[in-house]
């Protein structure tokens, strides 16, 4: 499986589906925090919460676009 469509698929998985529609769409996720997930939980197998787990540990390193941008789908999936 081409290793952009794994780290597509692992970080919609940070996200309900239900909660897509409303929050900032897969595109922006993946443009906004594809590369700080490579970089900083590199060979970290989808599923179980294992991104989630690295991105909590490490968000400090992360960029500032992409944590907005989780917290902007965290906090609108919260909201419904």
């Amino acid at each position: 499986m081409p290793r952009h469509l794994v780290l597509t698929i692992a970080l919609v998985a940070l996200i309900p589906a239900a909660a897509l529609a409303q929050t900032p769409g897969r595109t922006a996720i993946r443009n906004a925090c594809a590369a700080d997930f490579q970089k900083h939980c590199p060979g970290i197998q989808p599923g179980g919460g294992r991104l989630a787990a690295c991105f909590k540990e490490k968000q400090a390193a992360f960029s500032a676009d992409c944590v907005a941008t989780l917290q902007i789908a965290r906090s609108q999936r919260r909201s419904n």
